[in-house]
């Protein structure tokens, strides 16, 4: 998940921690995604968080996907892009209220330049009903701004290579984080057309729409009613057929008015009704209302107060959601088919040899090749776990390694060291499972390879491969170091630091150092002074530097000095008035 917003969209996948039973009452808990204290203590991401997933989609088949939670904050827009250069696929996550905001444009511009396939996440569609208080047809625009809004954006970037992002394509999810639930229209017309196998008697029909509309089950599948629920589209209540417009509808037998659109009588009316008998209706009115759904509550829940009531209603609801898997297994290629577009764009070497074959190929028999784009800081913060994609071989603990450096080439192997694998591990948020093997298409955290990998890495076997006598990576590059331009291309913050106490400068140095590993846009640098300078994109950035520094690395005291912007001036055009300086002899002249 690309995320623009402050509340990760995994929380409304379920993915929560130990704790989030102790404070159900304020709609979860600590979340899976956040492995750090101080990202609980903020409240907000710091750090991306990996985490491999076996979910099904609407048709119960499951998929093993490897997501990568990303920060939405603009200051850790460096997360992203590690993200990304590992990623076949972005699922980028805008807030319903706010809409696109400078991060969105960041990122869209990042995906872009990646190439990558993109689909749209609207989350936080709770607030637009329970905080804007926007009727359903304001809501079904405010909507469709959004998404008009990103696709022209897009558009404009790509020069009109992406697709169009709409729902009735199936690329575009709804999502509320805090009551749980994330649909497609797909998903949603599956469970609409479920409910119609109910037997429901009139007086229990708390919705009002499955009597009148009980042959839509006989006649339409899911992907056909899916299609029809956005846009301009209307089921004429006489015929029960859909229409292009109102005006070519018959009025409603019971209220006399024309119909609304699909999208807002069979999607937005529906949960506004269920948020109105969560918020006002009695404990009875409630459990008889979604009784007819097939959702049977507890007393526990139904005499709950709003929030947990809400959250939990609309989790029994929706179940799983299917609609986010369905979404990314259509739009999103696998790691197999996407692995000629990611050799293409991100190795730096010819796409001839050998070696890249079995990479483009996905090959689990050819030479082992690891792009490593990220480390993650084990919990004594001493080592770190290297977290990179499998494009060719297989790897298991024990392996001789080549790291391949950021400066390595085939002419200059200087920077390259030998590392044997302690562990392979797959990514699961705060955890980590231990694997013997992982083969070709695969994300994993390895061990024991992160002292000679500064921010990024391309790992090869040291022996022989099965390409005969050769082994395969004489001739290979390494995959291209990450760059930032939409972030600036470098660090725009200073700050001066030294530890209190002279003595224990060699740990500060120690851990600055690790801070460069553990942060891909941190930088250090030493003045002819002396002084030690630490580079970051902003002042919660070096916030978060500076606690990592002083608690997680070194343990230390550290003196900083005030931070200070580089400025980066240029001329953008032509200036109307000449300017210009004499010298006093009045025989040199500078003119501007």
């Amino acid at each position: 998940f690309i995320e623009q917003t402050k509340v990760p969209l995994s929380k409304g996948f379920g993915l929560h921690g130990p704790r989030s039973a102790m404070e159900a009452h304020r709609g979860g808990g600590p979340r899976l995604t956040d492995t750090l204290q101080s990202e609980q203590d903020r409240q907000m991401s710091i750090k991306s968080c990996p985490v491999t997933l076996c979910l099904p989609d609407t048709r119960g088949k499951t998929f093993a996907l490897t997501v990568i939670d990303c920060p939405g904050h603009t200051n850790f827009h460096d997360e992203s892009v590690a993200s990304l250069r590992l990623a076949d696929g972005a699922a980028l996550v805008v807030d319903a209220i706010e809409g696109i905001m400078l991060h969105t444009e960041m990122l869209l511009r990042q995906i872009i330049s990646e190439g990558l396939p993109l689909v749209l996440v609207i989350n936080k569609v709770d607030r637009l009903i329970l905080e804007l208080k926007l009727p359903p047809d304001d809501m079904y625009h405010k909507l469709r701004n959004i998404i008009d809004s990103v696709n022209a954006f897009v558009s404009h970037q790509s020069n009109g290579r992406y697709p169009k992002l709409s729902p009735d394509r199936g690329n575009v999810i709804f999502a509320s984080s805090m009551h749980g639930y994330a649909f497609s229209l797909e998903s949603f017309a599956t469970q609409y057309l479920d409910q119609l196998d109910f037997d429901i008697d009139e007086e229990e029909d708390a919705f009002g729409s499955f009597k009148h509309h009980s042959g839509l089950g006989k006649n339409l599948t899911p992907d056909a009613f899916a299609i029809r629920l956005w846009g301009n589209a209307y089921l004429d209540p006489k015929s029960q057929t859909f229409k292009r417009s109102a005006s070519e509808c018959s009025p409603d037998p019971i209220t006399g008015f024309s119909p609304k659109r699909t999208f807002v009588q069979f999607i937005l009316q529906p949960l506004y009704k269920m948020y109105t008998l969560c918020v006002g209706e009695s404990e009875k009115d409630v459990e008889k209302a979604f009784r007819s759904l097939g959702v049977l509550l507890g007393k526990d829940q139904l005499r709950a107060s709003a929030r947990p009531l809400m959250r939990a209603a609309f989790r029994k609801f929706f179940g799983t959601s299917t609609g986010f898997v369905d979404t990314v297994v259509k739009h999103i290629p696998s790691p197999a088919a996407a692995a000629k577009g990611k050799v293409a764009r991100c190795y730096s070497g010819p796409l001839t040899s050998r070696a890249v074959q079995s990479m483009i190929k996905c090959d689990p028999h050819g030479p082992l090749v690891i792009h490593v784009a990220k480390l993650y800081a084990e919990p004594d913060g001493q080592s770190f776990a290297a977290f990179g994609r499998i494009y060719s071989g297989t790897v298991k603990p024990g392996d001789r390694v080549k790291v391949l450096g950021e400066a390595y080439t085939p002419d200059d192997d200087e920077d390259m060291a030998f590392a044997t694998v302690s562990s392979v591990w797959i990514p699961r948020g705060r955890s980590k499972t231990e694997v013997m093997m992982a083969r070709a298409g695969n994300w994993v955290l390895l061990g024991g390879v992160d002292s000679d990998i500064i921010k990024t890495a391309t790992i090869v076997g040291a022996g022989k491969s099965n390409f005969g006598d050769d082994d395969g990576d004489g001739e290979i590059h390494i995959f291209s170091p990450l760059k930032f331009p939409q972030a600036g291309g470098e660090p725009t913050m200073k700050l001066a630091v030294e530890p209190l106490n002279p003595a224990e400068l060699p740990k500060m140095v120690e851990g600055l150092r690790k801070i460069s590993k553990s942060y891909p846009m941190a930088t250090t640098r030493v003045e002819e002074s002396g002084e030690h300078i630490l580079f970051g994109t902003g002042e919660l950035f070096l916030d978060c530097v500076m606690h990592d520094l002083r608690t997680v690395y070194s343990d230390i005291e550290v003196k900083v000095a005030d931070p200070v912007v580089g400025f980066r001036e240029t001329v953008v055009e032509t200036s109307s008035v000449k300017c210009f300086s004499e010298t006093a002899n009045k025989r040199n002249k500078l003119t501007f």
